[in-house]
């Protein structure tokens, strides 16, 4: 009986080793920067809100940014929609929080799904004009 007993904890703590082991080696902490720049990097608006206002559907038609692994960043904009940073082309990179980043060194993107994945990412930054009251703006990436 006793054997037995050791024979059960023992297998419980091989599996627990197992399973611990394998989730810490390959759960990795991901940061939005490392996610943008997966693959080709290019990501295409699903869906953009402005303050309280949707944006309207087809606004967005042709809208890709691609986030390069060097730093830059590069906007296809074929029909003028509003963008996070001041020209179509720039540098990029990551915050100081893991959920963060930031264009041209002036404008902080936060990502605020709270789940980094590989094909969808929501985006969200703040407009203050002085005098005028805080907007914030929000688009969802999808994989291009």
């Amino acid at each position: 009986m006793m054997l037995r007993k050791l024979f059960f904890y023992f297998s419980l703590l091989c599996i627990g080793t197992t399973f611990f082991a394998c989730t810490n080696s390959s759960s990795e902490i991901a940061t939005i920067a490392s996610v943008l720049a997966q693959g080709n990097g290019t990501w295409k608006v699903s869906y953009a809100k402005f303050g309280n206002e949707e944006a309207p559907t087809g606004m967005y038609d042709g809208f890709t940014i691609q986030f390069k692994s060097n730093g830059a960043y590069v906007v296809v904009n074929p029909n003028g929609a509003i963008v996070p940073a001041a020209s179509l082309a720039g540098k990029w990179k990551q915050g100081s929080m893991a959920n963060t980043v930031i264009f041209d060194d002036a404008v902080t993107v936060r990502e605020i799904s709270k789940v980094l994945s590989n094909s969808k990412v929501v985006l969200e930054w703040e407009v203050s004009i002085p005098g005028k009251v805080t907007t914030t703006y929000r688009i969802e990436l999808v994989r291009a």
